[in-house]
């Protein structure tokens, strides 16, 4: 199923923001908004990739602003913030989608990296979000932001002590930002992707590993980036009106419970 399975207009007339759109998951949900109609705004450490790849989102006359930035720097989510306001006069759905892992023991973990992760992978999101919460409270009509945390953001994963502290704290953050705000019509949810098969993971993952993941399954495949774009998609829409402060696994029942691979 992709985008062209909802209203082809559905999201004409509003502007979404989307963080960590150059590839993979953030580029996903950037096409889906496109195709249906939506003004974007799209940022990305990696600037020359992020324009090529807006340049292909441009539907019927839409203009599409790119950003570059390293949002692990202090300072970066407001900048961004800032240069999307002066490209449109208000944001309507946030998507909070960039963010980075790495696997490393615990005698290994150091000050520096783990500062890089924790302001790209958490504080940003608490800075876009605090924007994007001050913005539509300003213009009266509501909102929606998406938080992409991970399925490690409710369990553990092996030498993932870190990466899974930022997305457990992504949670919190997107719990409480939903209870504060809910009467405002500003929702916020989560996302919570498991193993999404994306350029990245295939340069990443050898075929073994691979093969291990997916046994853990359910359903016997990995995410597909349009999984994770479709949902989005559906949140934001107004089927999802009465729905904000919700974790949604795309994960093929791997987080269901035991699952022995059979």
């Amino acid at each position: 199923m992709n985008a062209h399975t909802f209203e082809k207009d559905l999201f004409r007339g509003k502007v979404v923001l989307v963080t960590g759109a150059a590839g993979g998951i953030g580029a996903g949900i950037a096409k889906a908004f496109a195709d249906l109609g939506a003004q974007l705004v799209v940022q990305d450490i990696d600037f020359e990739k992020l324009q090529r790849g807006a340049n292909r989102l441009v539907r019927d006359g839409h203009r599409v602003t790119a950003i570059g930035g390293d949002l692990s720097i202090r300072g970066t989510a407001d900048t961004v913030f800032d240069q999307a306001l002066l490209a449109h006069d208000r944001i309507d759905i946030l998507i909070n989608n960039a963010g980075r892992s790495w696997g490393i023991t615990t005698d290994a973990i150091s000050p520096e990296r783990t500062d890089e992760l924790m302001e790209l992978n958490f504080n940003s999101v608490l800075w876009l979000s605090k924007r994007f919460i001050a913005e539509a409270r300003k213009h009266g009509e509501g909102g929606s932001i998406i938080q992409v945390s991970s399925t490690a953001g409710v369990t553990g994963f092996e030498r993932r002590a870190v990466y899974c502290a930022t997305k457990f704290g992504v949670v919190g953050l997107t719990k409480v930002l939903a209870l504060d705000h809910a009467r405002e019509n500003i929702r916020v949810n989560a996302l919570l992707p498991h193993v999404v098969e994306t350029e990245m993971f295939r340069t990443v993952a050898s075929p073994q590993d691979a093969a291990n993941w997916r046994t853990g399954i359910p359903m016997g495949r990995f995410a597909q980036v349009e999984d994770v774009a479709n949902l989005a998609i559906f949140l934001c829409s107004p089927a999802a009106s009465y729905l904000t402060g919700g974790l949604y696994p795309v994960d093929g029942g791997a987080m269901a419970g035991s699952f022995g691979g059979n």
